[in-house]
């Protein structure tokens, strides 16, 4: 962020950055303590707080041109926040284990017949109730509907039941790489971004197998009833600007929200990143809706299947 968007942008316009990191917590706004004039957030605390009037409502338009929107993909435009990255979830496989035959659907993830090993999941059941149901041959688009409905949670986890006596639960990013370098897993759901960047120590060789990513992106915000609201509206204008995206992408490795962000990247670079057509064709996109309605709800039923 510094080298990509902060730093440029105090060059062109002469507005120094102050960082405050706030851990995805906004709640300092609502007290009138924060002080911030643009917030960088997920879609979930996004939607949360737009509802509660913490953040401004903004026009693309009228913020980036008349044909931006449609430079947008679709999901990362918000009514109070401009998408910037997206990140994934896809699996990551100890690629010395499956030389002959590597995985290639999440079906082969849940199948412990034919790739034989340890299976990494995420402790929580955001993720994972997903891509069990499109192990089982759902689509994506209808996944949401399915966990919705009377039973589909359990529809889920007894798909995950397939994978439980093997699986080892990880909490933080940086955990399913150490357990393929440990071989304590032969393949692990992870962020892709971590796999595609230079793995420094990395002891074992690794693959990601891209069958139905799951994707999230990040969005710029602006806190409500600032003075300095036409700074914060350069600031967003600037930092979503594709030329900006590009070079966050060629740092973090993860996918620019607009389209032209993502043709303006070296091909050499492009065709590995997670929006890449070629990966990006099925993935789905996190409901933070219903996360944010049922996820309170699921946890202690999820925390039981998994013992603790």
């Amino acid at each position: 962020m510094q080298e990509a968007v902060f730093k440029p942008f105090s060059r062109a316009t002469g507005i120094g950055i102050r960082i405050h990191h706030h851990g995805s917590n906004y709640l300092p706004l609502t007290e009138g303590k924060a002080g911030w004039n643009v917030v960088d957030i997920e879609r979930a605390q996004l939607t949360e707080g737009c509802a509660e009037g913490v953040f401004e409502k903004l026009d693309p338009e009228l913020m980036l041109g008349k044909t931006a929107p449609g430079d947008f993909l679709p999901g990362t435009l918000h009514p109070c926040g401009i998408g910037s990255m997206i990140w994934t979830q896809a699996v990551a496989y100890d690629a010395t284990l499956f030389k002959e035959r590597p995985p290639h659907t999440l079906a082969d993830f849940f199948n412990l017949n034919d790739f034989p090993g340890k299976r990494g999941l995420f402790a929580g059941p955001e993720g994972n109730l997903e891509i069990a149901l499109m192990a089982d041959g759902i689509p994506p688009e209808d996944v949401y509907d399915i966990l919705r409905k009377p039973g589909g949670v359990d529809q889920a986890l007894a798909i995950l039941d397939r994978v439980r006596p093997d699986a080892v639960f990880w909490h933080a990013g940086e955990e399913p790489e150490q357990l393929l370098n440990d071989g304590r897993v032969a393949m692990t759901t992870a962020y892709a971004a971590r796999f595609l960047r230079p793995r420094q120590g990395a002891r074992r060789p690794a693959k990601l197998m891209w069958a139905n990513q799951l994707w999230r992106a990040t969005y710029w915000a602006i806190p409500a009833g600032q003075e300095q609201i036409i700074d914060a509206q350069r600031f967003v204008s600037f930092a979503t600007d594709p030329e900006r995206l590009v070079q966050l992408s060629a740092r973090l490795w993860f996918g620019p929200a607009r389209k032209s962000g993502f043709d303006a990247i070296p091909t050499n670079m492009r065709d590995d990143l997670p929006t890449a057509r070629r990966h990006f064709h099925d993935a789905l996109q996190v409901d933070a809706g219903f996360w944010a309605e049922f996820g309170p709800k699921i946890a202690p039923t999820f925390r039981a299947w998994r013992g603790g």
